[in-house]
């Protein structure tokens, strides 16, 4: 059994040990509903069995402890790329805090960042985030596979994966009792190639389904919603979708807690030649990631465009 089942029109895959064993009925089951989910709504949702014990509980713990550092301290969050270090509130985003490791995946990274985090060391800290950012990698490493061998460019597995860096985005949403009902969260895709969202017990999340309704995505310790990219989309030609998505915490004074985990590859990004024939001419030319997420910081029109992407590197019909 691959242990997949539709919750609103989103599947959800167990991945099982079976599941997650290429040569398996149980894998290339999963590798079909994860290409047709990622084609027809670019998401899904991973109901994983086997997070280590106690690491949900333990990362909110510590997200909480790192939201709670002063402001000044908050800010030494830098980093040169866009949206990679602190987020403070803005006029646009009232209700959002957030905050970036870069490469979390990393222990040597992890180790940097609670050093200016915690001058006097946080060893706990540290570790969860470290063993958080490894899981989602492993996630990913699975997910990437599944892709490349419906399509048949197992080719791409390697060069991605050596390629990719993870940046870890902790976020804290909070909504004023003064603060209009009516605001609405701004709807968007992400400008990575594949997204990971883990949230606390508040509700947040809604992704757009194939008929235009918002479905929410209900939070628990072992799920996790898998989201393509714009990237992804121009990596595909096309044949990916990018995950339309926003938040809305309606709980009046909650408190939600999310991470998001944003693939990004270093240098530049190329369509295979297995995706291109006469029926889907080359869509997208080849592009640098972190040149692409610049573009996007500075561009006028990255709230209204969906896809920013085919402005950026679209080959234009004849």
């Amino acid at each position: 059994m691959v242990g997949t089942k539709m919750a609103s029109q989103i599947p959800v895959i167990a991945f099982s040990e079976e599941c997650m064993k290429p040569g398996t009925s149980s894998w290339a089951k999963a590798c079909k509903v994860v290409v047709q989910a990622l084609e027809d709504l670019g998401c899904f949702i991973v109901d994983h069995p086997n997070v280590p014990p106690g690491l949900h509980d333990s990362v909110f713990s510590v997200t909480e402890d790192l939201f709670d550092l002063p402001h000044e301290t908050k800010i030494k969050n830098t980093n040169l790329k866009p949206s990679h270090g602190y987020l403070p509130k803005r006029p646009g985003t009232p209700l959002l805090e957030g905050m970036n490791i870069d490469g979390a995946e990393k222990l040597e990274v992890c180790e940097k960042f609670t050093s200016i985090m915690w001058p006097s060391g946080n060893d706990h800290f540290c570790k969860t985030v470290h063993e958080y950012g490894k899981f989602i990698a492993e996630i990913e490493k699975v997910v990437f596979r599944m892709v490349c061998e419906s399509y048949g460019v197992e080719k791409c597995y390697g060069p991605y994966i050596e390629s990719c860096t993870y940046l870890l985005r902790f976020l804290k949403y909070k909504k004023p009792e003064d603060l209009d009902a009516g605001v609405n969260p701004i709807a968007h895709t992400d400008k990575s190639f594949l997204s990971y969202l883990h949230q606390n017990n508040i509700r947040g999340l809604e992704v757009q389904t194939k008929d235009g309704e918002w479905f929410t995505f209900e939070p628990s310790a072992s799920t996790f919603m898998v989201m393509a990219g714009d990237a992804c989309v121009a990596w595909s030609n096309g044949r990916i979708k990018a995950c339309y998505h926003r938040v809305a915490v309606r709980e009046e004074s909650q408190v939600r807690y999310s991470l998001g985990t944003f693939s990004y590859v270093s240098g530049m990004i190329e369509t295979p030649e297995e995706f291109i024939d006469e029926a889907h001419p080359r869509q997208y030319k080849p592009f640098n990631h972190i040149d692409f997420l610049c573009y996007y910081d500075s561009s006028d029109t990255r709230i209204k465009a969906e896809s920013l992407i085919k402005t950026y590197c679209g080959v234009r019909a004849n």
